[in-house]
């Protein structure tokens, strides 16, 4: 991330400053108070750095290499004192973006939110921590329910309970900021907003091979559920667990949270994945302009009757124009001929002819050459002189007819000629 030079050029200024530089500290009093008042209240002290980054925040906003560590509520509060309106709108939608991009996204029941605050005043340090337990009268919905705090007052707490229908984390995630949540799920810290750690470049490129390798494995089962979980996890799905029906039956391998029913195959899929089949024939809606050359397909329909219901809104449709105009191909079996009709037959300008033109859906052609390589192979594996043998045979021919040794026999009579 490029640093900031502005920052750079201050905070050296700062530094450079006062018969003592380089400096570290800089000292100085509110305005109006005197050294003859000696009162310490109104006497201050800041490091360079901050002293610097201060100015160039008010002068220049934000530098792109200092981590931005308020909530979103509060950017957004900034940018909005600042008549910057872009500014506001993009904090909350980066705040957004941020929670519901999160691998542990949606809160789940049972999750734990811990909240951490700084000191401020006279108050000091101190977190509280909610579970996340169903709504009551709101189905599928969930809250926050505060279960504990550290703080030295009742009234200082609870504030984020019991947060929105839609999501009751969206309070604590942009008033309290991301930072300063930490999110416990099924006995494991999911989110530490408090000490984020960058992971190594290897690290990170292992982790998302492994990733899309196993969600690529959901998407041949016919589980796109499961893909779409494994993308949102930051590490492996862990089996479901379930007990079996019996005893003798192993407990449910599928991944935990699955659709359906329970199995002890990992691999299985309620219901059975289906790859759709396409239809024998298709329906295409063709219109005729007045102009011969414009020629326009308007839908493509399974049913023909969903073709003709679609060709029935323009006022040149009739099923006499398809008899007329839509004919079977001569000499090629199963496909069809549009016969365009001669200009400005009907009308001069418009739409001249709408006719329901019937296509058969024809096999790949390219599935006999696959089908043909699958069986060169099986008998190559099966024989490994599958090929050659045939190949030793015609050298074999050929050498006899270059001798001349070779016989003709005529019928029955066993002649040799």
């Amino acid at each position: 991330m490029r640093r900031s030079v502005e920052l750079q050029i201050i905070t050296e200024a700062l530094a450079k400053m006062g018969p003592h530089a380089p400096a570290t500290r800089i000292w100085g009093r509110a305005p109006g108070s005197t050294a003859e008042q000696g009162a310490d209240g109104n006497v201050w002290a800041g490091d360079v750095h901050d002293v610097a980054l201060h100015i160039v925040t008010r002068l220049y906003g934000r530098p792109s290499d200092t981590p931005d560590t308020r909530s979103p509520l509060a950017q957004a509060e900034d940018a909005k004192r600042a008549r910057d309106l872009g500014g506001e709108l993009g904090a909350l939608m980066a705040g957004g973006r941020a929670l519901q991009s999160a691998p542990w996204y949606p809160t789940r029941a049972g999750d734990l939110v811990h909240v951490h605050y700084e000191p401020a005043g006279t108050m000091p340090a101190f977190g509280e921590t909610y579970a996340v337990e169903p709504r009551d009268g709101f189905p599928n919905s969930l809250q926050l329910c505060l279960i504990g705090h550290t703080a030295p007052d009742d009234s200082m707490t609870g504030f984020f309970a019991p947060g929105p229908i839609e999501e009751p984390l969206y309070e604590a995630w942009f008033e309290a900021g991301p930072q300063r949540l930490t999110i416990v799920r099924d006995g494991r810290v999911v989110h530490d907003g408090a000490a984020p750690k960058p992971r190594p470049a290897g690290v990170m490129l292992k982790t998302l091979g492994e990733t899309i390798a196993e969600a690529e494995r959901y998407l041949e089962l016919g589980d796109p559920a499961a893909a779409l979980a494994r993308l949102r996890s930051a590490t492996s799905l862990p089996p479901c667990g379930a007990p079996g029906f019996v005893p003798e039956q192993a407990d449910c391998a599928r991944w935990k949270n699955h659709n359906g029913a329970h199995s002890p195959d990992a691999a299985y899929v309620d219901p059975p994945h289906q790859c759709p089949a396409l239809p024998e024939q298709l329906h295409a809606v063709v219109t005729v302009g007045a102009k011969v050359a414009d020629v326009h397909f308007a839908g493509l329909y399974e049913e023909r009757d969903a073709a003709v219901d679609h060709a029935t809104g323009f006022a040149s449709f009739s099923e006499e124009l398809i008899e007329r105009y839509v004919k079977p191909a001569p000499g090629a079996p199963g496909e069809m001929v549009l016969d365009l009709p001669a200009e400005n037959a009907h009308a001069a300008f418009g739409v001249q002819v709408a006719v329901v033109v019937p296509l058969q859906v024809l096999p790949d052609p390219r599935e006999a050459d696959w089908r043909d390589e699958e069986g060169r192979d099986a008998c190559a594996e099966y024989d490994p002189d599958y090929g050659r043998d045939l190949d030793d045979e015609d050298d074999h021919d050929q050498a006899d007819d270059e001798d001349g040794d070779d016989y003709d026999v005529d019928g029955a009579d066993g002649v040799a000629q």
